[in-house]
């Protein structure tokens, strides 16, 4: 691990991943190992329930105590500060060591076990009836089956491992009850190679089961590592694939270990907890303390404590502190139950053949880093300074008539027009996102950036000569002019809609994304960046927001290639070892290209249906979009806004790359250094922003922290500024005030730009106080959905001479049904298609259904002069 020089890592401060505090003790003065264990709940009541186990109460295993199996049952309320309380029903059977998982339906499965007599295949059902706990035969397992473990993956109910007292299992179940009163069992394998287990540790992550160490029986008397007592320890992790049935070794263990609780912890976007276990070299060390009692007695000091976190995005183990010690011992074969983002363990076994009444209970926590007073003060000027560039624009006049606020005089440069593009279409949740999925995933989102090298050729060739030649402010008076007066309207007003909501989750998700991993507040984040950014805008019109723009794109490129930079020069083989990781690890792109792979299914790898999905999914952005095509106005002649669009290709090829290079490199860092990765990292988003206030020295982090503020700063800007220019052009211009002066006109602008970003800060805060976004995403989508089909309402006007306006309205309409029924079914699981494809679907539904409706509903030849590729002048 390299050595940070003080000064960069001055005021960090870390925090444990989980809190730890007590339940109330289990009414039993022993406590048991090997229980049953799940939460059953009852209207809006939930009970932790403990059955079974075993102990030894009448002496310990080296005084030849006998051991004891139990069937009572306890149980203890939840959502209060009630005490246990022991119920009147009993298992059928005094067992234990068996396993069990809790249902989101309020019931829990207990499953298997054993006791004097053997092995047991039992399932039983519990839940709460009046308060009463009630028990439920519901089958058997396939095979009798103890020391194993149980998990739910994607609802599904997985069972397997452990053994039968004579040998272990080497099979995992799936259940599916078509009879509610009875389970049946579908094999699910084993991986191929792997040994028997039992006492392994399972986990559940991204859909994924995996299954952690345990201990089988020894092959042979040999001695050998991680061999004592007749039993092999593993160190051996898998990760099983429910959907696919397949199974995929992972990184070993640090070391073998065995009978640690289960299961394993989730925690942050990717990481498993694994609490506690035995290791081999642990009972030698005891052994060779006390002999003469095969290392156990009163003197033994507990069972290690320590915490393992497995990255599944890295395939990396680190440490990750400890159980809690203070008053309580760290437990071992016992179940891990989750509760309200909690997590439980319920007594156990704390040294060989004692046990614990104790009932752990933990929070997930996380670690925050300090961003430091210089940090503050870097972003403090960068902002001020964004703000000093609207002033400046302000006095040049820039915001003197709506023709220099909403088109810049026709006197921005092309490479200013370029970049602002650029900016425009790169928010700062992308900064975060695309480094987060080459971190997390793959290149194969850089697909997407590949159709710029179509739509740019498209736009500049059939778009571009009108929206200049026609002169106009806003794309939808190109609707007016081709169509009729309700298509421009409404498609202003789609637009503006969408940006509304827009502007609201720029703010929202890049400052929650910083909060999560840095102690910057998210209601000073959000009223900072919304705040600076009207103040800019209103001061200094359209050619404050694409100079800034441009200055963005700059500080957000060099902020990228300095990280990246920083990262080479401290992994072990530098730019080889990020290559290797794309050739080798399946880093890069994993999309087929061949024809036999062409899906439009959920999880399709197919190249070229991303490709096709990408390029209808950004091509209305480019040519329906009025934040896009306002930029195209502001140059002094088309062919500077052709040059404009020609770097834009430059820019998203080269810059994109830049930032999934940064992702991979990202993953590289964090996996030849997994101590450094916060196992609590809320959201791969989040692995950039933490890198950078992790790594790089203060004053820099606050200078690409700023970036990341500029970045939001981008979008944001430029929405309220085509939301202004489409509200007071298409809407007050064109219907409400139609004679109206120029100077009422910007007035209004300048209103509508402060309005807009009161209620983006406002709805980004109520957002923040709600800790969901879902049925604010849910608005946002469905005004998406009509996105699409606007630019195949605008690739109808240009392409087809036939249909007329009422045509091109009734295309509209029908497109944005179709994606709306679509993605309805598809939810609603009719249907199987990639979400990525609701935008082709929306486009192609409205272009064809113009271009058939234009059979009948036909524009005049007059009507339509100059307004297609067919009817323009050469």
């Amino acid at each position: 691990m390299r050595l940070f020089l003080a000064f960069w890592i001055l005021g960090m401060a870390l925090g444990g991943a989980l809190e730890w505090d007590r339940l109330p003790d289990l009414p039993d003065r022993e406590g048991f190992a090997g229980v049953f264990s799940g939460v059953v709940s009852e209207g809006e009541e939930d009970f932790l329930v403990v059955a079974g186990g075993a102990n030894f109460p009448d002496g310990r295993p080296w005084e030849d105590g006998k051991k004891f199996y139990y069937d009572g049952i306890y149980i203890l309320p939840l959502k209060d500060d009630s005490e246990w309380r022991t119920a009147a029903v009993k298992l059928p059977i005094k067992v234990g060591y068996g396993m069990s998982v809790s249902l989101k339906s309020g019931q829990c499965l207990f499953m298997g076990g054993k006791n004097a007599a053997g092995s047991r295949a039992e399932v039983l059902e519990l839940s709460m009836t009046s308060g009463k706990v009630k028990i439920t035969p519901i089958g058997t397992l396939p095979k009798v089956m103890a020391e194993g473990v149980a998990a739910i993956v994607n609802g599904q109910v997985l069972v397997g491992s452990g053994g039968d007292g004579e040998e272990t299992q080497r099979e995992f179940f799936k259940m599916t009850r078509s009879d509610p009163a009875m389970v049946e069992w579908e094999s699910l394998g084993w991986p191929e190679g792997a040994r028997g287990r039992m006492y392994p540790v399972a986990g559940v992550k991204g859909g994924k089961f995996y299954l952690f160490g345990g201990r089988d029986f020894a092959e042979s008397e040999e001695q050998k590592a991680n061999r004592i007592e007749g039993l092999d320890f593993l160190k051996d992790c898998w990760e099983l694939d429910v959907s696919l049935g397949s199974w995929k070794r992972l990184a070993d263990l640090p070391e073998a270990k065995s009978a640690a609780p289960s299961m394993a912890v989730p925690i942050g976007a990717s990481s498993l907890l694994m609490l506690g276990g035995v290791s081999v070299e642990f009972w030698e060390d005891q052994v060779a303390a006390r002999p003469e009692i095969n290392g156990q007695g009163m003197e033994h000091p507990g069972f290690p404590p320590s915490i393992l976190s497995y990255n599944t995005v890295t395939d990396r183990w680190a440490e990750a502190g400890s159980l809690p010690l203070a008053g309580t011992f760290a437990p071992v074969t016992t179940p891990v139950v989750f509760w309200d983002d909690k997590v439980i363990i319920p007594t156990g076994e704390i040294k060989p053949g004692v046990r614990s009444p104790q009932v752990l209970i933990a929070e997930v926590g996380g670690t925050k880093l300090s961003f430091g007073l210089m940090n503050w003060i870097v972003v403090a000027v960068y902002l001020l300074g964004i703000v000093a560039i609207g002033f400046w624009f302000m006095k040049r006049e820039s915001a003197s008539s709506t023709e220099a606020y909403f088109r810049g005089g026709q006197k921005i440069p092309f490479w200013v027009a370029g970049l602002s593009i650029f900016a425009t279409m790169l928010s700062a949740i992308t900064f975060m996102a695309v480094p987060g999925v080459a971190y997390a995933k793959d290149w194969n989102g850089y697909i997407g950036q590949w159709p710029i090298l179509i739509i740019v050729p498209l736009v500049v060739m059939f778009y571009l000569p009108f929206y200049r030649r026609l002169n106009i402010t806003t794309a939808y008076e190109y609707l007016e002019k081709r169509f009729n007066l309700a298509t421009r309207v409404i498609g202003s007003v789609i637009f503006m809609l969408f940006h509304v909501g827009r502007v609201a989750i720029v703010l929202y998700l890049p400052a929650l994304a910083l909060s999560s991993v840095t102690d910057i507040d998210i209601f000073a984040a959000i009223t900072v960046i919304g705040i600076l950014c009207v103040i800019y805008t209103v001061m200094g019109g359209i050619e404050a927001v694409v100079w800034t723009d441009a200055i963005q794109a700059i500080v957000l490129i060099g902020g990228a290639l300095l990280c990246f930079g920083l990262i080479v020069s401290q992994v072990d083989g530098g730019m080889s070892a990020i290559s290797s990781a794309m050739s080798e690890q399946g880093k890069g792109i994993t999309a087929s290209w061949s024809f036999n792979d062409i899906s439009i299914r959920k999880g399709s790898t197919s190249g070229l249906v991303l490709f096709v999905a990408f390029m209808l999914a950004n091509l209305p952005s480019y040519t329906s979009g009025q934040d896009v095509v306002q930029r195209y106005v502001t140059t002094s002649s088309e062919k500077e806004a052709a040059k404009s669009l020609w770097m834009n290709i430059v820019m998203v090829l080269v810059g994109s790359a830049i930032f999934f290079g940064l992702g991979t490199a990202l993953f590289v860092f964090y996996q030849e250094k997994p101590d450094l990765m916060d196992p609590a990292l809320p959201a791969k988003d989040s692995a950039l922003p933490f890198f950078i206030i992790q790594n790089l020295p203060i004053g820099v982090a606050g200078l690409i922290i700023a970036g990341v503020f500029a970045a939001a700063q981008s979008t944001i800007s430029s929405s309220l500024n085509s939301v202004a220019t489409a509200f007071v052009t298409d809407v007050y211009g064109r219907l409400l005030k139609p004679k109206s002066l120029d100077d009422q006109r910007l007035a209004v602008a300048k209103w509508v730009v402060i309005i807009l970003g009161v209620i983006g800060i406002g709805v980004s805060c109520v957002l923040a106080i709600m800790e969901t976004d879902e049925v604010f995403m849910l608005f946002n989508r469905f005004i998406g959905f009509a996105l699409g089909p606007l630019g195949g309402l605008f690739a109808l006007g240009i392409f087809s001479r036939r249909p007329n306006g009422l045509a091109g309205l009734v295309a509209l309409i029908s497109g944005v049904l179709t994606v709306t029924v679509t993605y309805f079914l598809n939810e609603a699981g009719v249907i199987d298609l990639m979400p990525l494809l609701y935008g082709a679907v929306g486009f192609l539904t409205t272009f064809v259904a113009g271009v058939v409706l234009g059979f009948w509903l036909r524009a005049n030849d007059e009507d339509v002069r100059d307004l297609t590729i067919w009817t323009q002048k050469k």
